[in-house]
């Protein structure tokens, strides 16, 4: 059943472009549980009716006081010019959380592709993740589980989150690549955490030779507009990866 929160605009934070992170706290009820992927549902007041739009958590599931949205405001879009209008304190009203593209807690390693505000479930889930990850029981005899991400974006002025996935990248066993599709070089960009094209082709180049023997030990999970999902879904069952290890949400 979903359940009706009463929050408080609390953040609002321009990341690149028009993409936009929302953070609202709860008012009633005090807290939120969710599973990392999960939506909730915007209420957008217009011309006297009440409107729905669906937007994914970007927060981690352990933050239950408050959660993120990342949002790319569209000129005219009816959720974009309600979001763009709140002030800081306005009272807001979510549904919710919905949805089935949620982290499924297996031992297997997790490959994560995302184009541009699909991050925002992923991000959810690579943190839920992670965390699990750090505080689980250290066995040395425990299979070492990696998370990688393939993030899809079409220049360097739209990165955002680097420096958050960069500190991942130290602390746990988490790779990433942010795919530029329309970049011509990487000058002054790290090498290490950046390639040219689309996360398929860099996925291809740089990963897929080295684990393509164990792609049954991998799940792979695809966010991102319709055409870019359905693209990467017939990638990888071209791959002769099983469907059950494919999950994916389309915006």
């Amino acid at each position: 059943m979903l359940i009706s929160y009463q929050t408080q605009l609390t953040k609002k934070v321009n990341l690149a472009g028009n993409v936009y992170l929302f953070e609202f706290s709860l008012v009633e009820p005090k807290e939120i549980s969710f599973l990392a992927g999960q939506y909730l549902i915007l209420s957008v007041p217009h011309n006297g009716k009440i409107f729905s739009r669906l937007y994914s958590i970007a927060s981690p599931s352990w933050q239950k006081n408050s959660f993120e949205l990342v949002v790319e405001l569209v000129e005219g879009g009816m959720g974009s010019t309600y979001l763009n209008s709140l002030n800081i304190g306005d009272k807001v009203l979510f549904k919710g959380p919905a949805g089935m593209f949620t982290l499924k807690k297996t031992d297997k390693n997790k490959i994560f592709f995302a184009t541009g505000t699909g991050i925002a479930p992923i991000r959810s889930m690579i943190n839920e993740n992670q965390f699990l990850l750090e505080n689980k029981d250290k066995n040395k005899n425990e299979k070492k589980i990696c998370d990688y991400l393939f993030w899809g974006m079409k220049n360097k002025d739209y990165i955002y989150f680097f420096d958050e996935f960069k500190n991942l990248t130290k602390i746990n066993n988490f790779h990433f690549k942010i795919c530029l599709s329309r970049e011509r070089d990487l000058k002054d960009l790290d090498q290490r955490f950046f390639a040219l094209g689309h996360v398929d082709y860099v996925f291809e180049k740089e990963l897929y030779s080295e684990i393509k023997n164990s792609l049954f030990n991998f799940d792979f999970y695809l966010c991102g507009s319709r055409e870019v999902v359905e693209s990467l879904r017939n990638y990888l069952l071209k791959k002769n990866i099983p469907s059950s290890n494919i999950f994916f949400e389309k915006f």
